[in-house]
């Protein structure tokens, strides 16, 4: 019997061990959750650049198939990552006193402290769920997709897949006016040496064809398709195909220059020239471009300014006539005072004229943002990779 003790006793350690064993690696491996987090969110921001080169690459492709198809692009503007570890350890022992009754009892008797450790239970439950997600904002401007689709015609154009538009739209005059505000600027005077539409003219960087033509060594990444027309970049493209993301991610996030602006507050009389607060019948208030004329706020027609002028002239010569007369101080100030208000209305409404109306009417407009769309349900995952509960039998 004391044989049987001594095996039992040494099952009990090595299982005990095992236990042991067991809990250790179960709080090492839920210990690194950050690890895998900070791997998760490293890789998501790879993928982000992905995305918007995969994007291109299809919209190159669809217009290889048909240079006048029409483009569309979306762009993360949120995303997240996370990362769940939950372990669970435990243990079930059994007492008993192995020595109880029969011949074995009398020669050894029981006592209280002869119970021993007669089966041990382990449970280990351990869980990892991961979770990423972009939320991705479509572009649905449609000056911004004119924009795009001058740049991929132009890109298709010179490897000989059709011919870019130059009448409606022009899209020369687009891109000129998109980088330099103006639609005769120069692009290589404005661009402040940043990738723009001009840096990729003048070659043919990326092939096309059907599925089979597609090199087996080609990257995936670097492959796009729409419709069986594939197009592939190989190492000596990719350089423009980096400028080619990188414009149209100008596009999507910038707008064209806006041009300065001021504002002109004016109070005016019933002849609609400027007076004091006092004297006002109204107030106009205009945002113009910081190069007008703050007079052509108020500019009128010619005939409209030619009769005011009569109007004003008569009535400073009945003033001056009046002051003429008047002995009295007091009242010869106010005479002096009225034709002064005169001389100064003159004055503007001569200006008025030499200068004319506004040179821009109206001020361009400005984009509207886009609300966020959707989360692409491809890239929400969760998994368990710890293994699934498990439970080791009761010796």
């Amino acid at each position: 019997m004391d044989d049987e003790l001594i095996h039992f006793r040494r099952y009990r350690s090595r299982r005990l061990g095992g236990c042991i064993a067991a809990c250790i690696v179960l709080a090492a491996v839920t210990g690194c959750t950050h690890i895998q987090l900070r791997n998760n969110a490293v890789n998501q921001a790879a993928a982000v650049g992905d995305f918007h080169q995969q994007q291109v690459l299809d919209n190159l492709a669809m217009f290889a198939h048909d240079i006048n198809s029409f483009p569309h692009f979306s762009y993360p503007n949120q995303s997240g990552a996370t990362v769940t570890d939950q372990g669970v350890a435990g243990l079930t022992p059994n007492w008993g006193r192995p020595i109880t009754s029969g011949a074995t009892a009398a020669s050894h008797p029981p006592r209280f402290g002869d119970f021993l450790l007669s089966s041990l239970g382990l449970n280990i439950n351990a869980q990892r769920s991961e979770q990423e997600g972009f939320t991705i904002t479509p572009i649905n401007d449609p000056k911004k997709l004119e924009l795009m689709r001058c740049a991929y015609q132009q890109a298709v154009a010179g490897c000989g897949c059709g011919v870019m538009s130059r009448n409606c739209p022009d899209c020369q005059a687009r891109l000129n006016s998109f980088y330099t505000g103006d639609p005769e600027g120069k692009i290589s005077q404005s661009g402040g040496g940043s990738v723009t539409t001009d840096c990729l003219k003048g070659k043919c960087w990326f092939h096309v064809g059907c599925k089979k033509d597609v090199p087996k060594d080609c990257c995936c990444n670097y492959v796009g398709h729409y419709c069986g027309t594939y197009v592939w970049v190989l190492p000596d493209g990719r350089d423009d195909l980096t400028k080619l993301t990188l414009v149209i991610l100008d596009f999507a996030l910038n707008g064209s220059p806006v041009k300065r602006s001021k504002e002109v507050v004016y109070y005016i009389d019933e002849l609609g020239l400027p007076t004091t607060i006092r004297d006002s019948v109204g107030k106009v208030t205009a945002q113009v471009a910081v190069t007008e004329h703050n007079e052509s706020v108020l500019a009128s027609t010619p005939q409209d300014a030619f009769r005011i002028k009569q109007i004003l002239e008569g009535d400073l010569q009945n003033i001056q006539k009046r002051l003429a007369a008047a002995t009295d101080p007091t009242e010869r100030k106010a005479y002096l005072d009225e034709q002064a208000t005169l001389e100064r209305k003159l004055e503007f409404l001569e200006q008025q004229i030499k200068v004319g109306t506004l040179k821009e009417e109206y001020l361009p407009g400005s984009f509207a943002p886009s609300p966020p769309f959707s989360v692409i349900p491809g890239l929400q995952l969760q998994q368990n990779t710890l293994g699934a509960p498990t439970t080791l039998p009761t010796p």
